[in-house]
């Protein structure tokens, strides 16, 4: 089985007060996702911190939160894998399947009325495929007690998300 990966493009920046993520899309060519990383530097907040920007790469059906929510992790309302994804040399770009979207599956816990915590369970390559999946995991621990939480999200791949600045 072939294992493919997707191009991720964040922005994430800390400043006096607090640390702030924007997620600017997933792409599948990495000449558009330089295009998306140079629009971003010429807007504002971007070009104030362009370090920020982070470039990525997430396999595709990687589940990568299978026990819920146990515990507050990271910044609260920020999602920290606990390891990045490692890329094989045998690993392949998504470009070569000519895909228009992939499916992000996510889920948010209310700690309380302002604050919530969301962590990506992972990007899959069709919708039917995360739906299986956001069956399955209702079930586990840390997800039951929160089953209407989870949002499958569908993102047009090589479509920057954020086009104004911060």
């Amino acid at each position: 089985m072939i294992n493919y990966f997707v191009y991720a493009l964040e922005h994430v920046y800390t400043d006096k007060t607090h640390t702030a993520c924007k997620f600017l899309g997933y792409f599948d060519d990495m000449v558009k996702l330089k295009e998306a990383k140079k629009n971003a530097l010429n807007l504002p907040g971007f070009k104030t911190y362009p370090k920020g920007l982070i470039i990525r790469k997430y396999h595709l059906n990687k589940i990568h939160w299978q026990n819920g929510f146990s515990n507050v992790i990271g910044e609260i309302g920020r999602d920290y894998l606990s390891e990045l994804d490692v890329i094989t040399e045998e690993s392949r770009s998504i470009k070569e399947l000519n895909l228009e979207c992939v499916f992000q599956i996510s889920h948010t816990y209310t700690i309380h009325t302002f604050l919530d915590d969301e962590r990506i369970i992972g990007v899959f390559l069709n919708e039917n495929n995360a739906k299986e999946i956001v069956d399955d995991l209702k079930n586990k621990q840390g997800f039951k007690e929160h089953q209407d939480d989870f949002i499958i999200g569908r993102f047009t791949l090589n479509n920057q998300l954020w086009t104004t600045g911060f």
